[in-house]
């Protein structure tokens, strides 16, 4: 049930015991206290969240295809960086998924720059490729390189790149997403569930020339705006991606040390949080400054494990290479697409970060099931 500020304010003024109560934020420079309106927001705010703690299971997969007919076929994918774990993670997870149907599977060495997309493309047309992925890398910034593998017969496919409700790119037909907006939507509720009805000033971590950047620290605001307790803000920090590992650490630790009320740190993507962590020991070693973030990266999952980063919302690398495949196959087949088709989240926290394995392992905590509904669904079994 979508709730309201007012309709909170309400509930908060009949409950006498919680209108006496007033709880310290534990951050330093930040004299905000806990509200009976906050506590009541916050509540509501977990019963949210918790929903998306359990285990997902698979909903409608779409019509069956059979891709007996794509075997000994090329696919060949251009991932946003290819160095990159989560990225790394999902190459691997969809060359298993095409080598058991029979189709080749490249991956483009890409470094983050336009430069390596342009190369990537050019490679995979000239070696006749049967369709091109784009893992990451923004289609509207590769329009000839696009039209080019066009016109030889080659199907180009974003991955991962835009919003499940956002429709397909530009001048393409075929499309797979992924839960951007849920994800920061879950993220910003966590942190003000986790402030038990202390504001949140949040500071967000963003890198712009992203796909999903936009709006996922739109979602953020207007969650923190609708559902955060009075005084809730966000503040918002642009690093580029091949700029990660020099930037991110230092400009969140200035951010720290200029705005000691700062509470919550959401990094878009989890692999910022390894540099962000450092970041907050450094300016705000005795401050309640928790990272929530989203992808479910392994490493970032040990870091929820340890406590460092207090949740995660996690995607399954694996479940993801199944949409992502089949949105392909489909594309290569010449059948109809499956419109705003994505893989679930899971959000991963201290409570069931055990299930994700010890150490954590990619696509851990999210059951199997998936894997034969696919199959079935391509002939394969």
């Amino acid at each position: 049930m979508k709730i309201s500020k007012s309709m909170v304010a309400v509930a908060a003024a009949a409950t006498l015991v919680l209108a006496g109560c007033g709880s310290d934020s534990g951050t330093d420079g930040g004299s905000s206290e806990a509200s009976a309106e906050g506590v009541a927001l916050a509540e509501e705010a977990a019963a949210m969240v918790d929903e998306y703690r359990s285990v997902p299971t698979p909903d409608d997969l779409g019509d069956s295809i059979d891709i007996s007919e794509l075997e000994g076929e090329r696919i060949f994918s251009i991932p946003i960086d290819s160095g990159a774990e989560f990225y790394a993670d999902g190459e691997a997870a969809m060359a298993a998924v095409a080598e058991e149907a029979g189709v080749e599977y490249v991956t483009f060495p890409s470094d983050g720059t336009q430069t390596s997309y342009q190369q990537g493309i050019q490679q995979a047309i000239n070696s006749g490729a049967g369709a091109i992925l784009l893992n990451g890398p923004l289609p509207e910034t590769l329009g000839p390189q696009i039209d080019a593998a066009r016109e030889a017969g080659i199907p180009v496919v974003p991955l991962h790149i835009n919003d499940m409700d956002s429709g397909v790119s530009d001048g393409l037909e075929y499309e797979a997403f992924a839960p951007f907006n849920l994800a920061a939507r879950l993220m910003a509720l966590d942190a003000i569930a986790h402030h038990e009805g202390v504001p949140v000033n949040a500071l967000i971590i963003q890198s712009s020339e992203t796909g999903p950047a936009e709006g996922m620290v739109q979602t953020m605001q207007e969650t923190l705006d609708e559902y955060g307790p009075e005084g809730s803000k966000a503040s918002v920090m642009n690093v580029a991606v091949p700029q990660w590992s020099t930037r991110i650490q230092d400009e969140v630790q200035s951010n720290l040390l200029r705005d000691p009320a700062i509470n919550a740190v959401l990094p878009i993507y989890d692999n910022m949080a390894t540099y962000a962590a450092p970041g907050i020991q450094q300016a705000a070693a005795g401050r309640d400054v928790p990272i929530f973030t989203f992808n479910g990266t392994p490493s970032i999952l040990q870091m929820v494990a340890d406590g460092t980063v207090a949740m995660n919302v996690a995607e399954n690398p694996d479940w993801v290479a199944f949409v992502n495949m089949d949105t392909v196959f489909r594309a290569m087949l010449g059948e109809e697409p499956i419109e705003g088709v994505s893989g679930p989240v899971r959000v991963i926290d201290e409570t069931n970060v055990d299930e994700t394995g010890d150490p954590p392992r990619s696509g851990e905590g999210f059951g199997d099931e998936y894997r034969d509904a696919y199959r079935e669904l391509w002939g394969l079994s």
